[in-house]
């Protein structure tokens, strides 16, 4: 674990620093607050030890920027003071702080202190892991609701966040990025929920009356999803999975990069995805059908970018593919 430790003073600073290291952490000193800030910023550790009396910034001012500004994970503090005073004392947690040491430091109260600390910071952890497994399981119960609306798709949803987070992450995009794809890409045809069952089902070729009805799952899907924090990036794909690169698209005829990325994306994976599928409506393509359609489409209809990621990692997408798609029916009616 990585901590953070201001002291201005050099003899106490080096005591936490071996003290720390013989204990296994990785220490990132700093003698005053103000350097303590800008090492936090950079990259938030999860234990922290500050001296109260610091100059350009004391410890407590800089314990209550730490907690205002927590991200994704816990911050423990503790305050290190020659103050024992109640009221210090008081002050000291009001502004933050999970905990104080008073000087003169016993090795004793140090190492249980840390002990104590570990043991919040793991609970905080397991709670999180928890929390997260919550949350995935109902977004995968939401995707599994709106895919019952289409009962050719076959784990079509479930494919396309993992396709998605396969060429993003071909593309050099953080971890992050990429899990939240797979996420909330899932979520692209959330939108079908609004569209009748007479449409969406239809074995036959749409007239344009048809297509104008099919193609409001875009917008229904933003609607559904937008102005829901936890929900921006789905509400997004939603919105824009079936822009064009090169305007043609819908429903917004964004073009180039006035589509996001997270857009862009999804439009190859779901084309991808669903070309392979088999539909009442027609046969699925083969693999190199439908790599050659989507090569012949960059530019056009898909982000250049996208596509050279994609076909870097054809094999892969074949892969999963193959691995997860299960129905096998080649002879229906084809309306391509």
């Amino acid at each position: 674990m990585n901590v953070l430790l201001a002291d201005d003073d050099n003899a106490m600073r080096l005591y936490f620093t071996k003290f720390l290291e013989k204990r296994g952490f990785t220490v990132t000193p700093c003698s005053n607050g103000k350097d303590a800030w800008e090492e936090f910023q950079k990259s938030p550790f999860n234990l922290v030890l500050l001296d109260w009396n610091m100059p350009q910034m004391t410890g407590a001012e800089l314990c209550e920027r730490i907690k205002q500004n927590q991200k994704d994970s816990y911050t423990y503090v503790i305050l290190i003071t020659s103050r024992s005073d109640a009221e210090d004392i008081i002050q000291g947690l009001e502004s933050g702080a999970d905990d104080y040491i008073t000087k003169p430091v016993v090795a004793a109260e140090l190492n249980a202190r840390i002990t104590s600390a570990l043991r919040v910071l793991d609970f905080e952890e397991k709670l999180k892991n928890k929390e997260k497994e919550v949350r995935l399981n109902c977004y995968k119960t939401l995707t599994q609701l709106a895919e019952t609306r289409d009962h050719e798709s076959e784990g079509h949803m479930t494919r396309v966040g993992q396709f998605c987070a396969m060429i993003a992450k071909k593309m050099g995009y953080d971890e992050k990025f990429c899990q939240d794809l797979e996420v909330f890409a899932p979520m692209h045809d959330i939108g079908k929920v609004g569209i009748p069952d007479g449409i969406l089902h239809v074995p036959r070729e749409l007239c344009s009356e048809e297509f104008q009805v099919i193609k409001m799952h875009t917008q229904i899907g933003w609607q559904i999803l937008k102005d829901k924090e936890v929900f921006e990036l789905a509400a997004e794909i939603a919105y824009t999975h079936h822009e064009h690169w090169d305007g043609n698209g819908y429903p917004r005829h964004l073009k180039g990069e006035a589509i996001p990325i997270a857009g862009r994306i999804c439009a190859v994976a779901d084309c991808y995805d669903s070309l392979r599928s088999v539909r009442s409506y027609r046969s699925k393509a083969s693999h190199n059908q439908v790599m050659n359609w989507i090569k012949l489409s960059s530019g056009t209809v898909f982000d250049p970018k996208v596509v050279e990621a994609a076909v870097a990692i054809e094999n892969d997408l074949k892969e999963l593919f193959d691995k997860t798609y299960t129905i096998d029916v080649e002879d229906s009616p084809n309306r391509i």
